[in-house]
């Protein structure tokens, strides 16, 4: 078939696809706990490497993902098969951000862990209120940005380590378009170094008491293994934001990925 191209064609951005953002669990049980009370915070140990060193830090926080319900149960399998997705407003409202993606052997990813191996304090009631704003002073500026930098950041490619296990030396994270929230709280560290990250399940006890609800509104779909699962959730909503009825606008998924047929 013969054919010409119009360079002179332009076109407009096209429609613009607004993904969920979407927290994958491993069980049942905590889904449940999410869907009555909202997201629980943790520590999680985050690494950042120039291929060079590693810089390890745990931060307390709760991470979703920017991409569509079919995709997070296929390419998140790994952190399991339970989930909830939530509109982009409710990221927008609760402070959460996009993580910002770095190429280990890149000059900005240098230039990151140059600086969080810079900051100087005295104490660690200094660093506390640096974090959470007390302090004008340049230093103080310059500090706060560093850390809050560092505590967004991650290797776009990494090793991904579940249970002890390595699954992957050169996972792309950077595909799963994550979404953080760091709790900022003056009753716990801002994040953890050294040997307090062997200790993180204390301090998670810390912050135990501390949620991240949503509104009825916030609510685009959940992802759970089986029917009576399916039918528990909607139970859970419908008693949460007192309903005479489940939201149709509400999409709960069976996911089969685990399902075995009977023989």
């Amino acid at each position: 078939m013969d054919y010409w191209i119009d360079t002179h064609r332009t076109y407009s951005p096209g429609p613009k696809v607004n993904f969920p953002l979407i927290h994958i669990t491993s069980q049942w049980e905590t889904l449940e706990s999410i869907l009555k009370e909202g997201f629980r915070p943790s520590y999680c140990t985050e690494q950042l490497t120039n291929g060079k060193e590693v810089k390890l830090a745990c931060f307390p926080m709760v991470s979703l993902s920017n991409m569509s319900i079919s995709d997070a149960i296929q390419y998140q399998k790994s952190y399991g098969t339970f989930g909830i997705a939530l509109d982009k407003k409710f990221g927008e409202e609760n402070d959460f951000n996009p993580v910002l993606y770095l190429e280990q052997k890149s000059n900005l990813t240098n230039e990151i862990i140059e600086a969080f191996k810079s900051i100087k304090v005295s104490t660690v009631i200094e660093l506390e209120r640096i974090v959470n704003g007390v302090g004008d002073g340049y230093r103080h500026l310059l500090t706060r940005s560093i850390l809050k930098t560092f505590a967004h950041s991650k290797n776009y490619d990494g090793k991904i380590v579940r249970n002890e296990t390595l699954y992957d030396e050169y996972y792309p994270f950077g595909l799963e378009r994550e979404w953080r929230k760091i709790i900022i709280n003056d009753s716990v560290p801002y994040f953890l170094t050294g040997d307090n990250i062997k200790h993180k399940k204390i301090f998670n006890e810390n912050i135990s008491n501390i949620r991240i609800d949503f509104k009825l509104e916030h609510i685009k779909g959940i992802i759970v293994e089986s029917q009576f699962e399916q039918n528990a959730v909607k139970e859970i909503i419908i008693s949460k934001y007192n309903l005479s009825t489940f939201p149709k606008k509400i999409e709960v998924r069976i996911n089969s990925t685990r399902h075995i047929p009977d023989k």
